[in-house]
């Protein structure tokens, strides 16, 4: 696909990457039906406008998966998932610009792990998602799939 691996060694504790997007009604009725989560709160917009929150609320962990995109972005292909956590600390709305940024905070050479802090924003530039999580570089099965 034309990627270009950004090896572990090259990857400094610093580096950071921002990826915005607005969030569509159709994706949240996208997600809710990938995902099964059919929770009125995200689905139903005369239910949750009878809720402290008065409008649809985005699935959380939709914003979670455009974490998942920066990540990706960041290093490109060759890399995992092997940790997360994430603290919502507001919710997101249909309509949202959210910005996520992320940084490399420490390097774990033995297992080449990538330690990132990320921040999720909206367009008031309110935090609403923070957390840290942990990437991989797949070394030898990346070099196995691109000399195939």
């Amino acid at each position: 696909m034309g990627h270009t691996r950004k090896p572990f060694d090259q990857m400094e504790i610093g580096t950071t990457h921002v990826e915005m997007r607005t969030i569509t009604k159709e994706d949240v009725n996208t997600f809710g039906r990938l995902s099964g989560d059919l929770n009125p709160l995200h689905m139903d917009e005369a239910f949750a406008t009878k809720t402290i929150f008065q409008r649809r609320v985005v699935h959380g962990m939709f914003t979670a998966a455009i974490i998942s995109t920066a990540h990706t972005n960041l290093t490109d292909p060759g890399y995992v998932y092997v940790g997360q956590e994430l603290n919502f600390k507001a919710p997101v709305f249909i309509g949202d610009t959210i910005t996520v940024t992320l940084t490399v905070v420490e390097k774990k050479p033995k297992k080449k792990i990538l330690v990132l802090e990320a921040v999720v924003t909206n367009q008031d530039e309110k935090v609403i998602v923070e957390g840290r999580s942990a990437l991989m570089e797949l070394d030898d099965l990346y070099t196995r799939r691109t000399n195939s």
